[in-house]
């Protein structure tokens, strides 16, 4: 049986819960802060979600852009195998930059300046549009081992070797300018568009800048850059 609510009130109860976990990490957030935020109380909070762990997997799948507001409630605690699929959905979503997959397939380029700013370009969106659920990611992996696996052991780090990748073939053909490191390379231009596609809304000055400039900013100087005098 479908639980009737007032409209809205998941989103709200999800969305202050997000708060919560990016302030306070996964480990150290509790049920009776997040109905605090949400301006519930801990009984009708339970309603909705049979606990944190329920709140915490709906915050992900909406950033992910997954329709929440017709879920059976209360939300039962996720089993170990739902968390890993969103995990894995997530990671898969974000690592997506099929112009970095089209382009390891081949030995050479003719333009390279154009294949690199596509790389670049696509990375940039993909973040920008899941900087929220990344945020939680990062946030939560402080204190959650097995978050900190996910993220940065089967997410991040293998995208970085593939781009390293890409640029030490594309430098041994000549397309790229040399670099000390391939891989620091590449972490250089990931942590270049984190920045900007993601952490600059925490900065005052930085949350500023019109999204279209930053993201057009990133793909002129990195493409600039990793080009070079080839």
């Amino acid at each position: 049986m479908v639980r009737t609510r007032p409209p809205r009130r998941l989103e709200e109860i999800v969305e202050a819960a997000a708060r919560v976990f990016l302030a306070k990490g996964y480990r150290r957030a509790r049920m009776d802060e997040i109905a605090r935020e949400a301006n519930v109380s801990p009984g009708l909070l339970y309603s909705y979600a049979a606990g944190k762990e329920a709140l915490f997997q709906l915050a992900q799948l909406r950033e992910l852009g997954v329709e929440i507001s017709n879920v059976e409630l209360p939300v039962p605690k996720p089993s170990q195998g739902e968390i890993d699929a969103v995990a894995k959905r997530a990671f898969k979503e974000l690592a997506a930059v099929p112009a970095l997959e089209a382009a390891l397939r081949t030995e050479s380029t003719a333009d390279v300046r154009a294949e690199v700013a596509a790389i670049v370009t696509e990375h940039y969106v993909r973040l920008h549009q899941y900087r929220r659920f990344v945020r939680l990611a990062e946030r939560s992996a402080l204190d959650w081992p097995e978050m900190a696996e996910r993220f940065y052991a089967r997410g991040r780090q293998p995208h970085v070797r593939r781009l390293g990748k890409y640029i030490a073939m594309r430098v041994a053909s000549g397309d790229l300018a040399p670099v000390p490191d391939p891989e620091v390379a590449a972490r250089f231009v990931i942590e270049t568009v984190a920045w900007f596609a993601n952490h600059r809304y925490g900065d005052h000055d930085g949350a500023q800048i019109p999204d279209d400039i930053a993201q057009a900013t990133v793909v002129q100087l990195v493409t600039a850059g990793l080009v070079g005098s080839t």
